[in-house]
């Protein structure tokens, strides 16, 4: 089954990334919600979006998630890393 092979691969230390990208996600979009709507208009905002916070931790933790899983975090490290070497290589002749 998807699920479970998804979680086998999963370890710890992502589970724990994903969680704090969730809460920052959820920060900033509350954050977000505040800057954009104007205080009479809040209460029903609220009300039309009862699990709001909810929705964006899960946005930011799937996301992470996600884009662990694809591999494409290990693609923007592993490039980053090369050209910074690159950089080095090139101060130190």
């Amino acid at each position: 089954m998807i699920s479970s092979q998804i979680f086998s691969n999963c370890t710890l230390r992502q589970l724990w990334e994903a969680i704090i990208i969730g809460i920052l996600t959820l920060i900033l979009g509350k954050i977000g919600f505040h800057l954009s709507t104007n205080k009479n208009n809040r209460e029903k905002k609220y009300k039309e979006f009862p699990h709001l916070g909810l929705i964006l931790f899960l946005t930011g933790f799937l996301l992470h998630y996600l884009i662990e899983f694809i591999g494409l975090n290990q693609w923007y490290c592993d490039k980053k890393c090369f050209a910074n070497i690159n950089v080095i290589a090139q101060l130190n002749k």
